[in-house]
């Protein structure tokens, strides 16, 4: 064996989760050419900018969910990056962003962080997408600073209160909130990614790999157990707050977050458009990349004032 490979032990360690990963680890792995890091309160933001560059470019803002990264969306980086401007973030909390520095996990306040990333970007006009957690984070600012939200795409967002997931019950338990910070094995990643994919063939190695070191990052175990306390306490009251043209996207067969929440959302954020997509599970933008980010180009190119549209897209068939 070459003096470069890990050790059986070491490779053990990892993959029962009983190790940390460093952010000079997780830099070298996850980071590229794009990856930009903004000193915010403590922390620095990751964040990507990709696609066009001219200045008439519309920029989609992309808000990822919990225990995920901005990896999530590379399939529609692929599909949309030669139509948008893309900035896809890793929120704090999470990724290579890593555990929030000052300790203050409420949504309203890691949105402040991303509203001061694209105010660093002097961005003055973008569309939002968010999913799950994310979604919840795009909401919130849409609300709050509805003059900057050209339009909004919601995928499977969280907001309105509900039961929790059964592993957010788990790991908000006394034993098993610290039990997750000193092993987290690489089956216990698998199982839970079946519980958000609806099409459980469509889960890789590679996404099972990625999410599970994500999990490994140096706090962001933590960051975990005090965001799903957060979740705890969802409150909708400002959905109704929502000016922007939105678009409501969701998997008919999301575990964690029900599929009648789409309604909610529907009921709540006048004009709002819905696309329920059957067979799928809580994060669409994964699962079924292509037909999902055609749907948002779609959406975008009606209601956004300067549609720039470089090619046509193929159509998607969805249910609506």
């Amino acid at each position: 064996m070459s003096s470069s490979q890990p050790s059986l032990f070491a490779r053990t360690l990892r993959y029962m989760g009983m190790t940390t990963l460093d952010q000079q680890t997780m830099r070298a792995t996850y980071a590229n050419e794009d990856s930009k890091f903004f000193p915010c309160d403590g922390n620095e933001i990751h964040y990507r900018v990709e696609g066009r560059t001219d200045s008439d470019a519309p920029v989609l803002v992309m808000l990822h969910g919990i225990m995920a990264s901005l990896h999530t969306w590379d399939g529609w980086v692929k599909e949309l990056k030669e139509d948008y401007k893309i900035v896809r973030i890793d929120v704090p909390a999470f990724g290579l962003t890593g555990a929030i520095a000052n300790g203050r996990y409420e949504v309203e306040r890691i949105g402040d962080k991303i509203n001061a990333l694209l105010e660093h970007l002097k961005l003055e006009h973008f569309s939002l997408v968010g999913s799950s957690l994310g979604g919840y984070i795009s909401w919130e600012l849409a609300a709050k600073h509805p003059s900057k939200v050209d339009s909004l795409i919601l995928l499977d967002a969280a907001g309105y209160p509900m039961p929790l997931p059964w592993l957010m019950k788990l790991l908000t338990t006394p034993i098993l909130r610290h039990a997750i910070v000193l092993g987290t094995p690489r089956f216990m990643v698998n199982i839970t990614l079946g519980d958000v994919y609806g099409d459980r063939s469509k889960i890789t190695d590679s996404a099972v790999q990625y999410y599970h070191d994500m999990m490994l990052a140096r706090g962001n175990r933590q960051s975990l157990i005090r965001l799903f306390e957060e979740l705890e306490h969802m409150t909708a009251e400002r959905v109704k707050q929502v000016k922007a043209p939105t678009l409501i996207m969701w998997g008919n067969k999301d575990r964690w977050i029900p599929p009648a929440n789409a309604k909610l959302f529907a009921r709540d954020i006048p004009g709002s458009e819905v696309i329920m997509y059957p067979g799928v599970g809580h994060i669409p933008m994964e699962e079924i990349p292509e037909q999902s980010a055609a749907d948002a180009h779609q959406f975008l190119s009606r209601v956004l004032v300067k549609p720039a549209v470089s090619k046509p897209k193929k159509e998607a068939v969805s249910a609506s």
